[in-house]
């Protein structure tokens, strides 16, 4: 049985955060690599790189809904239930993993040429996606165990796995493409580092899973109760990939809605994402560590403390985004000198940093107030709302101010603010409602599993 561990949110947040930021860290060295074999390489991984990447962030948002059934089974004190779900799990992932990584290396040429790329970019990124999307499958069992361990606490050792992956993938790197003395494979070089960096990180985690924290699986008794632990995770984590899967798609809209205004405008668009990226990322990381501590409160039914800690940590990161937003948008001139020499350029990425006070603080709202609400089982609605406003509000309303009202990039800035403060108001109201009708607290009688401990902020 794993030890006890203190389930703070800041506790498990930061080591997210971490994680992330080495998984962001793993992208730009691979960008970096690729730069240095040629600007034809770099633009053809980069076009591929957007299926890979939605791909493996599906895998990632599957473990996340996967901890969330964890937490609330080990709130509970249902020790040997959550067994039961890590071994159902598993073989989902496995088998949706098996699934797109064949489909992904047998289809990786036709899925380079629909995205446009021709000749020497249709080898290169042909090449780069049969081996990276071909192993999607360790991307996912990656995901699996990482749920396992954050929803039991142990975030930080998740965060290891990240960095053990960053440090093999560098190494890799290093020998197979650029060194003078390794085989210099270029863009085969890369993906092949990238993936058997994974593989190294995918092992590391079992390890700490099976052998460092002494964490069990357990086969389910029969046929039934596979088919309910399967549909109690599907449930869980269908919901909340489908909606990263429609706002990766509106993202794209997006840049070609940016790209028709104009192409200094998208360039200013793609640096800034860089910084505002890492805002995001830091509101992603609290409103996980969010979902897991409050998935252990509505397991053992401890609903006063649910409420108390969403209300601070919401509280907690909208002040954080606004303050990390105006920090940024503060040193707009310093930033974009370092990104670009275009005067033109730069006036755009200033502007877009200060636009982010108008939507960062919502995002973060959104992010934490949706890990509330499927703490709670409400896992439809907040996907519900971030599809149909994305799509019915944000999309339209994007296009239409930025060309046909001639605001530009402007426009495409005021639709994202409207966007995501509309979508923070209706879950914030949701919340509101409930918050309210959730039962009063009760004495959980049951057999307690021994960790984690209580969570606080």
């Amino acid at each position: 049985m794993p030890p006890a561990r203190k389930l703070g949110v800041f506790s498990l947040s930061w080591p997210i955060f971490l994680q992330l930021t080495c998984t962001y860290f793993m992208g730009l060295v691979d960008v970096w690599a690729l730069g240095r074999i040629s600007d034809d390489a770099a633009a053809a991984v980069g076009s591929v790189n957007t299926v890979a990447t939605f791909v493996l962030m599906m895998f990632s948002f599957m473990g996340q809904g996967g901890s969330l059934v964890y937490a609330r089974a080990l709130g509970k004190g249902e020790a040997e239930k959550v067994r039961e779900f890590y071994s159902v799990a598993l073989v989902l992932h496995l088998l949706l993993g098996a699934v797109v990584s064949l489909g992904l290396f047998a289809f990786a040429e036709d899925v380079a040429r629909m995205l446009g790329l021709g000749g020497a970019h249709l080898a290169y990124g042909t090449a780069f996606l049969e081996i990276v999307g071909g192993t999607a499958v360790v991307h996912s069992l990656v995901a699996m165990l990482g749920g396992v361990m954050a929803a039991n606490g142990f975030t930080r050792h998740a965060m290891f796995a990240a960095v053990f992956t960053n440090l093999v993938n560098v190494g890799l790197i290093f020998v197979l493409v650029l060194a003078d003395f390794g085989p210099r494979w270029g863009v085969r070089g890369v993906a092949l580092s990238t993936a058997l960096a994974t593989g190294a990180g995918l092992a590391y985690s079992a390890w700490l899973v099976f052998f460092r924290i002494r964490i069990r699986f357990r086969r389910p008794a029969d046929g039934r109760q596979l088919r309910a632990h399967a549909g109690l995770l599907l449930a869980f984590s269908l919901p909340t990939m489908l909606e990263p899967a429609f706002w990766q798609a509106a993202q794209i809209a997006t840049t070609r809605i940016i790209a028709a205004v104009g192409t200094d405008e998208l360039a200013a668009r793609m640096y800034t994402l860089s910084i505002t990226n890492m805002i995001g990322m830091f509101s992603s990381a609290l409103s996980q560590g969010l979902q897991i501590a409050l998935g252990h409160l509505a397991g053992a039914g401890d609903t006063g403390r649910l409420r108390s800690i969403a209300r601070r940590t919401r509280l907690v990161g909208v002040t954080a985004a606004l303050v990390l937003a105006l920090g940024v948008a503060l040193c707009g001139g310093l930033i974009m000198d370092g990104f670009t020499d275009d005067p033109d350029v730069a006036d755009a990425g200033r502007l877009l940093l200060w636009c982010g006070l108008l939507y960062l603080p919502g995002s973060s709202l959104i992010m934490t107030t949706a890990s509330a609400l499927r703490s709670v089982g409400q896992v439809t609605y907040p996907a519900a709302v971030g599809i149909l406003v994305l799509w019915c509000v944000f999309v339209p309303l994007a296009y239409t101010l930025s060309l046909p009202l001639g605001l530009g990039i402007v426009g495409v800035m005021a639709a994202m603010a409207v966007d995501e403060n509309l979508r923070a108001l209706l879950l914030g109201l949701r919340w509101r409602s409930v918050a309210a009708s959730q039962p009063p607290p009760v004495q959980n009688t049951g057999p307690r599993q021994k960790a984690p401990s209580s969570p606080e902020f």
